[in-house]
């Protein structure tokens, strides 16, 4: 369905926990009647990355998960270099439209590097930035890459 102000709701929208959208009360006025109890919701098998959707003879990885990167670079299993298989390259846009800490996005590159991986930033940002209390103040995303031999 689209959401309230227009916006196409696509299919990388479908994790719910990570999604802007919202289900909008019966109550609440809308902007046309034809927007009203439109939400089709439907049952989605999901494979966890580590121990699943990776595979072996995978060499290059690009995560853009609308957020859900952010727990998979968090989890224990990203850290571990058997974890990432055959993986030399990743390149990972780090939604801080889901997470405006910068120290999290530290916490995840620390795991990346403790797997082995070489680090990279691209794009604008305060990205240096170490203190934990300091947010991302731009409204786009970084993009990161990484890199083991």
């Amino acid at each position: 369905r689209n959401q309230n102000d227009g916006t196409q709701n696509t299919w990388r929208h479908s994790l719910e926990e990570y999604s802007q959208y919202n289900d909008v009360d019966k109550t609440k006025d809308l902007p046309s009647e034809s927007q009203r109890n439109v939400l089709e919701r439907l049952d989605v098998t999901s494979t966890p990355f580590f121990g699943g959707a990776l595979v072996e003879g995978v060499t290059l990885v690009k995560l853009d998960c609308e957020g859900a990167e952010i727990d998979i670079l968090l989890s224990d299993e990203s850290a571990r270099t058997e974890s990432w298989l055959d993986t030399t390259d990743l390149v990972i846009e780090w939604s801080f439209t889901k997470e405006r800490r910068v120290s999290v996005m530290h916490r995840a590159i620390r795991n990346l590097k403790e797997a082995g991986f070489t680090v990279y930033y691209e794009g604008q940002g305060s990205w240096w930035d170490t203190d934990p209390g300091a947010l991302w103040p731009y409204p786009n995303d970084l993009v990161i890459f990484a890199h083991r031999k």
